[in-house]
């Protein structure tokens, strides 16, 4: 009897192990057909009604988003972001600044806000007094203990709000762009 419960807890244990991967194939099997449906409109179109993001992008109220997986300078973040018809994400509500830290978790990760010309900028030319903040308490401070000349002119994310460092860490990066318009 022991040796029957035994198995039929292992037995258990391995069905919800099952369960549970299978569903989340199926809900990733969803988001492709989604991903495709749109892929075959705008294919169907010539491209004249691209209504979905690029493959490896997300969509979130109307934009598109790509994450990185590895680290660069702000420069470097921004150029890139460019060359994909896109800009470093700026964030214009707090539902944005959640869907952003959703997917980055705790990473520290570069935004498209600076103030290397003395005032706050977003790259996309979104107005910086009036748009949506969410810096870190005591932040930005342009900091320059830091040691490596210059003071920190810009913004990335942080587990608890926005902080300003040196545009020369190499941070990941999100990328963000209008529905339509990046790749």
């Amino acid at each position: 009897v022991f040796a029957l419960e035994s198995k039929l807890e292992k037995d258990q244990r391995q069905l919800q192990a099952d369960h549970s991967d299978t569903l989340a194939r199926v809900q990733q099997l969803a988001k492709d057909l989604r991903t495709l449906t749109c892929q075959v409109a705008a294919l169907k179109s010539n491209g004249s009604q691209s209504t979905c993001c690029p493959v490896n992008w997300l969509e979130f109220e109307g934009s598109c988003y790509w994450f990185s997986r590895s680290g660069e300078t702000w420069p470097e973040a921004e150029k890139h972001c460019r060359l994909e018809n896109a800009h470093l994400v700026v964030v214009n509500s707090r539902e944005e600044e959640n869907f952003v830290q959703e997917h980055i978790g705790s990473l520290q990760v570069w935004m498209g806000l600076s103030d290397a010309e003395g005032a706050w900028k977003w790259v996309d030319g979104t107005d910086y007094a009036t748009n949506f903040k969410n810096w870190r308490p005591g932040q930005p401070d342009d900091w320059h203990g830091h040691g490596l000349g210059g003071g920190e002119d810009c913004a990335h994310f942080h587990p608890d709000g926005w902080n300003d460092d040196v545009c020369q860490r190499p941070y990941r990066w999100v990328c963000e762009a209008r529905l339509g318009v990046a790749g």
